[in-house]
């Protein structure tokens, strides 16, 4: 903000200059048509002070502005405030400009001489810097809107972030109530048909798991490579209970520190499990993987079992799913669901990070 500030002021003051040379060199070719024989140097002098009042007098009219608005509340009373204000400053910034003719134009101060530089700057120059003057408030009004209008724009991208973080947070928190209960309860079951290895197996893999949720509920993006490890776990449990799943992890090393939504791919694997290896005696496989893709990194989650005509898989965890999507990457980010061969295939498809 105060390199802004000051960016400002030196662009201002650059301006100030560039006006200087513009009409100084004006008036030395005026200068030469009349057959004049003041120099360059010397009108570029006159100019640069007479322009540097303006240059210095630029601060209190930004101040002035500031100070005395002209919004639809004080509209009139400031219109009328800084016609008196631009007045008293243009006819002080004349007497100080037939000042510095009076001095450098003639080389000594004399009333005379001032009385009539101040006349005929007033009846040529008045009303021109009087428009100088109103310039520089409406330029005042400008700057002070942009930066109002920034600072109303950096509040409400920051309300945005916080409500999408608390809303991706209740998200998280629907999910896993869900899966731990399922999991008590498988464990429940375990222990009451007599496997009672199993199911200390299971929770003690629980409590691994748990632990991992804990460490990274912080975190709202985190490595390809952790969230594959955090599924590993949960298929651990999982297979405890079944034996028989036959899990395969495929993805390729450059893909690994990609960058995806915690806990991204859980529920998608918690369904895949509940509506698809479960419902069907022959289903023994699910595969997770992610592939690069022209623009895009895509997720996947296969499994064995049911084909979408025959089941219902709308559930939390998808809902879920589709919604954290949603809010992260906007459109960018995709979910696709389909059968394919003897199982459902559930892709995710979210920009490369």
């Amino acid at each position: 903000m105060i390199l802004q500030a000051k960016r400002t002021q030196v662009v201002i003051y650059l301006f100030w200059v560039v006006a200087a040379l513009f009409t100084s060199t004006q008036l030395y070719l005026k200068t030469l048509e009349a057959g004049g024989s003041d120099t360059w140097g010397k009108l570029f002098l006159i100019q640069f002070l007479v322009w540097n009042i303006w240059a210095g007098l630029s601060p209190l009219i930004f101040w002035l502005g500031k100070r005395f608005r002209i919004d639809r509340q004080t509209y009139y009373g400031g219109l009328l405030l800084h016609i008196v204000f631009a007045v008293v400053i243009v006819l002080m910034y004349l007497a100080i400009y037939s000042l510095i003719w009076n001095f450098l134009g003639i080389g000594t101060f004399s009333w005379d001489a001032f009385k009539l530089y101040f006349k005929v700057f007033f009846l040529n120059l008045f009303h021109w810097f009087f428009f100088i003057y109103m310039t520089i408030i409406g330029l005042a009004h400008a700057i002070q809107y942009q930066a109002a209008l920034k600072q109303k724009q950096d509040e409400s991208a920051a309300l945005e972030r916080q409500l999408l973080i608390s809303e991706l947070n209740t998200l998280k928190a629907q999910l896993s109530p869900h899966f731990l209960f399922n999991t008590i309860n498988n464990v429940v079951s375990t222990i009451e048909q007599g496997k009672n290895e199993v199911a200390s197996g299971m929770l003690i893999r629980l409590g691994e798991f748990l632990r991992i949720c804990l460490e990274e509920s912080q975190h709202k993006m985190i490595p390809l490579h952790k969230e594959l490890d955090f599924i590993k776990k949960y298929l651990e449990i999982e297979q405890f209970r079944n034996p028989d799943l036959n899990v395969v992890i495929q993805s390729e090393s450059q893909q690994q520190n990609a960058l995806v939504p915690s806990f991204i791919l859980q529920p998608l694997v918690e369904n895949a499990i509940k509506h698809g290896i479960s419902k069907k005696k022959s289903a023994k496989r699910i595969e997770i993987g992610s592939e690069k893709t022209a623009e895009n990194l895509k997720l996947y989650v296969y499994n064995e079992g049911p084909s979408l005509k025959t089941q219902k898989r709308m559930g939390i965890g998808l809902n879920n799913t589709i919604s954290r999507l949603k809010k992260v990457y906007g459109n960018a980010g995709r979910v696709e669901l389909f059968s394919v061969n003897d199982g459902v295939m559930v892709e995710l498809q979210i920009p490369w990070e």
